[in-house]
């Protein structure tokens, strides 16, 4: 038995030295080999870089355009190069991108009389694929999406719900003895005569009348203040006959009386919204970024004394409930262009760009949304919500068609001949008609 304990043992011994020695032999893990930091999961964009071009005019002032920038760069870690110009310059500034071979810029605003050009050119991306995967488009009202669409397809994000609305300064009306702003035209005549003769205010009207774009724009309003149209339905012009004729001769007559501003013929749209907010004059009419500045103290000196309200129309087109106002449409949307490198950054950035979260934050703008319109706490902020709502529904058209930069053109000139007294109203717009009807 002694024997038998001894040789198991002994047995035991030598299996534990075999273990100890072959698990002092065996091969270590191989260390892991380090590896390259992977991209943060949300900043998928970084080490990109985009270049966005944008008015600095109208719609979202610089610095509210800026910190948005700033805010996608901190989100996607994507570099944004920013370009502000003025508005007059975009048009030719990305032409000239477009015939690139790299986009100089990747991103633009694009307003809605470009939309036929720039698609029938291919300058821009249509957007429709994007904007059904990631858009709630029901909640953009089709008026505003049909300014960006063009041969079946969608061209850009609406951005702006730009239009003009009706300025007027409650203290120079009152002291002329009206309570009330004017509905009509005749009104509107009537009240600006009135402090005139009274030495209230030197020009009772100031605007923007150079001959630029704006001038088209003020024409297509005061157009549709006496009931008509610029084009006919077939896109033919038609401006020379009725609504537009009494236009002209109404924009020439108050030049003639000293109610309009001689310098309005210079102006453009900030200039004319400096003299409105410097008491200078007692009405203008204006794209709604007016409204935020005519009430900031640090700008204005009619902060309480100035109001909000419809462009009115003539008396005999003016119908209560269906046909009280009437005004022109701006709206801008942001579109990819086609030779960018980067076409799905360029859609973040467009898509964080034109979000409802951001327009509820600056009711200084008309938000594109219905639900950020119609949201109680839009409503409770902005008391003109109702005003804007009327007028954007009576906005008039500016025509789609591709050559527009040539329509355009001859219409400023012309229109602006007229208000220089070089022609009268109906030779300058017959011969502006004329010119266009040979583009065709």
């Amino acid at each position: 038995m002694r024997t038998y304990l001894k040789r198991s043992l002994a047995i035991l011994t030598v299996c534990l030295l075999v273990l100890t020695l072959t698990a002092g032999c065996a091969p270590k893990p191989a260390a892991e080999t380090p590896k390259e930091p992977a991209p943060a999961a949300d900043k998928p964009f970084a080490g990109k870089t985009l270049n966005v071009i944008y008015m600095a005019q109208a719609g979202y002032q610089p610095p509210v355009f800026e910190a948005r920038i700033k805010e996608f760069e901190d989100k996607t870690g994507a570099k944004v190069n920013l370009t502000f110009v003025k508005y007059d310059e975009q048009h030719e500034k990305i032409v000239t991108s477009a015939a690139a071979p790299t986009a100089t810029y990747d991103v633009i605003s694009l307003d809605l009389i470009w939309t036929a050009e720039f698609a029938e050119k291919g300058f821009v991306l249509p957007l429709d694929d994007r904007i059904a995967k990631d858009i709630k488009k029901d909640d953009i009202a089709p008026a505003i999406w049909s300014a960006f669409e063009y041969n079946g397809k969608t061209w850009a994000m609406p951005f702006l719900a730009n239009f003009q609305l009706f300025f007027y300064n409650t203290e120079l009306l009152e002291k002329a003895g009206y309570k009330e702003p004017p509905k009509t035209m005749e009104e509107l005549e009537e009240m600006m005569t009135a402090m005139k003769k009274k030495g209230i205010v030197k020009y009772p009207w100031s605007d923007s009348w150079n001959q630029k774009e704006g001038l088209v724009c003020e024409y297509v309003w005061l157009t549709g203040a006496y009931g008509g149209d610029t084009f006919d339905a077939q896109g033919r012009p038609s401006f020379n006959q009725g609504a537009g004729v009494k236009a002209l001769e109404t924009m020439v007559r108050w030049l003639d009386k000293g109610l309009a501003d001689p310098n309005s013929l210079v102006q453009d749209e900030p200039m004319a919204k400096d003299a409105f907010i410097s008491g200078n004059c007692a009405f203008n009419s204006n794209w709604t970024f007016q409204y935020g500045l005519m009430n900031d103290p640090a700008n204005s000196k009619v902060v309480g004394k100035a109001k909000m309200g419809l462009l009115p129309v003539a008396k005999d087109v003016f119908k209560a409930g269906s046909y009280e106002t009437a005004s022109v449409s701006g709206f801008q949307g942001m579109a990819v262009m086609a030779n960018t490198k980067e076409p799905d950054l360029a859609w973040e950035l467009v898509k964080w760009m034109t979000a409802p979260e951001f327009q509820a934050q600056h009711l200084e703008e008309m938000p594109v949304w219905t639900s950020v319109q119609q949201d109680p706490a839009t409503l409770a902020k902005d008391p003109v919500m109702d005003v804007k709502s009327k007028e954007i529904a009576a906005v008039h058209h500016r025509p789609k068609v591709a050559n527009y930069p040539e329509v355009s053109s001859i219409m400023q000139k012309y229109i602006h001949l007229a208000l220089e007294k070089k022609m009268a109203p109906q030779a300058a717009l017959d011969q502006a008609v004329k010119e266009i009807e040979a583009l065709q």
